[in-house]
């Protein structure tokens, strides 16, 4: 049996479709990430870099995806036999993807074992007196109560001195004290470690919780995408109706009102910084899920005549407004715990899963039926979580099937447990009591440096090497009539200079990752960084000297031969193969 023979499966519904790609564009990326980035960079002013990135860049970048992928049905691992030379971009897009599959479903780990402890009659990251805790420990106390706790004086001055002498001290004790909710974080959940150099034995809890997680993203991949794209109506919808009802209370808080003008007021000086804009791109690239191979995957199940031109508006758009709606929940619940504090929102706000497992804990524990928030918030945060590890697994999928149909088609249950398995196992060191250190390395050097470059070299390769004109024509086939012409500026100019600005800048301002103390990781460390960075990118010159020099004539005729597309290269459908060698000799007889 040959390529051609072997029949290709199609999205039921393009509702199918359309959830499965919100879902993986719609992450963790957009709860946690995207509100810190905006925090650092100076509240409404990261959003007019954010969204302009998202103008120029996620929206062409993302065009050009769905386009090759929905024309040839073909996933990252094959699609570039349009030009053999750049392969080895489909094959970092894979290896990348493999990576954070890796450590995604650690998180997602995290979040069933904060669901399981929100049914708790009594929150356990609400008190004091629990095993873990330390004579540091302190309790978040509603401004509420605070007249219950001055209650217990009769004296007006005592109780005045009390007040001035806990106001005046503030600052002070927060650098000798830990909120309740982190120390259920670092001492009881992670159990972690002094360092990097010692990983602890394994946290069997959260090894449970792993198993349990992709023993979940393995059913729902039961059937390929027959499963998960009825799985995805749930998982893509379940976030938006669980974070609306999120913001909704969370509005209502005493201070969520200088949360959101703190994020809605933009400071413009932040403007005129170099790392405001590459964090903006960074951000919206990573949460596109533009270089990874995901979105390509998904288009790979298309109908032939799908209507690409309106996703590629569409997705990039409802994702900018989804991380701009976490955005409105995150920082009124930042208000309000900068309110119940008494300090200021710049010292509530901390980096990546802080925000997910230590500052969203602590405020819905102050709130009446705590359990209730604080089990819709995990609920949430686990559904937008695993819908994007289902493309993650996808993407790994169909890229072997595709290199190996026939040995492979008939097998993709097999390969999805093997997947899983694998992947699992190498995410075992994540759940180690050093392993959120594992975990930060391995999200440090992958969201930025590999992203960017392979979203450029793809970029070159479609746009300047396969060439706009033919991408075109092939659009034309799908659509039946040209692609609007405002495509062409944006994909041949302004997405690939956006792309290339923003990778010189990320080189050019790299700083070595630290702890969150500021003390920057071992030296090896991030040496093995740049490894695992660059485990992503080297397949793109590996792949492309194994081409050349697999070819048997001079060289200048090796390199025009490669950038040329195979034989194999065609619409998904053969009987559309004609129509295109019509209209390429007509073109022919034009000229």
């Amino acid at each position: 049996m040959n390529n051609d023979e072997i029949p290709r499966e199609n999205w039921g519904k393009w509702t199918e479709f359309f959830f499965s790609v919100l879902g993986s564009m719609v992450g963790l990326a957009n709860i946690w990430r995207f509100p810190y980035l905006c925090y650092k960079n100076g509240g409404g002013a990261f959003l007019i870099p954010f969204f302009f990135f998202l103008l120029i860049g996620a929206v062409p970048l993302l065009f050009i995806e769905l386009s090759y992928s929905q024309y040839s049905n073909l996933g990252p691992g094959k699609v570039w036999i349009m030009c053999p030379l750049f392969k080895g971009i489909g094959y970092g897009m894979v290896v990348l993807s493999s990576i954070i599959s890796i450590y995604y479903t650690v998180i997602l780990s995290w979040a069933l074992y904060y669901l399981y402890n929100s049914m708790f009659p009594v929150l356990p990251w609400r008190h004091c007196n629990n095993r873990w805790n330390t004579w540091q420990c302190y309790e978040t106390i509603p401004n509420s109560n605070r007249s219950r706790f001055f209650s217990q004086f009769d004296n007006e001055t005592q109780i005045e001195n009390l007040t001035q002498l806990i106001d005046s001290n503030r600052s002070s004790l927060s650098r000798h004290t830990i909120s309740a909710s982190e120390e259920f974080w670092k001492h009881h959940v992670l159990q972690v470690t002094d360092g990097i150099d010692d990983l602890g034995g394994i946290r069997y809890p959260l090894l449970i919780c792993l198993v349990v997680s992709w023993l979940l993203v393995f059913f729902c991949l039961i059937k390929g995408i027959k499963s998960s794209g009825k799985v995805v109506y749930v998982a893509a919808v379940v976030p938006y109706v669980l974070l609306t009802i999120l913001l909704g209370r969370a509005v209502t808080l005493p201070g969520s009102k200088d949360g959101l003008l703190y994020y809605m007021k933009p400071k413009w000086g932040k403007l005129k910084e170099f790392s405001v804009w590459k964090d903006a791109a960074v951000q919206i690239f990573y949460s596109a899920g533009i270089g990874i191979g995901g979105i390509a995957t998904l288009a790979s199940y298309n109908d032939f005549h799908n209507n690409c031109q309106r996703d590629a508006i569409i997705f990039p758009v409802i994702d900018g407004v989804t991380s701009w709606f976490a955005g409105l929940t995150t920082f009124s619940i930042l208000g309000y715990m900068a309110h119940i504090s008494q300090t200021d929102i710049s010292k509530v706000v901390t980096q990546g899963p802080g925000i997910a497992f230590v500052v969203y804990p602590e405020a819905l524990s102050t709130l009446p039926f705590a359990q209730l928030w604080a089990s819709l918030f995990f609920i949430m945060l686990f559904f937008v979580g695993i819908d994007s590890q289902f493309v993650h697994v996808q993407t790994l999928v169909t890229a072997l099937t595709d290199v190996f149909p026939e040995q492979l088609h008939n097998r993709k249950l097999p390969l999805t447990g093997i997947i899983c398995t694998v992947t699992f196992l190498l995410g075992i060191p994540c759940v180690t009591k050093g392993g959120v250190y594992v975990l930060q390395m391995l999200d440090w050097y992958c969201a930025s440096i590999s992203v960017l470059f392979l979203a450029l070299m793809e970029a070159v390769g479609v746009c300047y090497i396969y060439g706009i004109p033919r991408l075109f024509d092939d659009i034309t086939m799908m659509l039946g009539h040209k692609p609007y012409a405002i495509w062409k500026p944006f994909c041949l100019y302004m997405a690939p200079l956006a792309l290339l600005g923003c990778w010189i800048i990320t080189l050019i301002s790299y700083s070595p990752l630290k702890y969150d103390s500021g003390e920057s990781f071992p030296t090896w460390v991030n040496d093995l960084g740049w490894v695992i960075a660059l485990v992503s990118v080297v397949p793109f010159p590996i792949a492309a000297l194994h081409q050349i020099f697999s070819l048997r004539s001079p060289l200048i005729e090796r390199l025009k031969a490669s950038l040329k597309p195979t034989r194999e290269w065609k619409p998904a459908n053969n009987k559309y193969t004609e129509s295109k060698n019509h209209i390429l000799m007509s073109n022919i007889v034009t000229s």
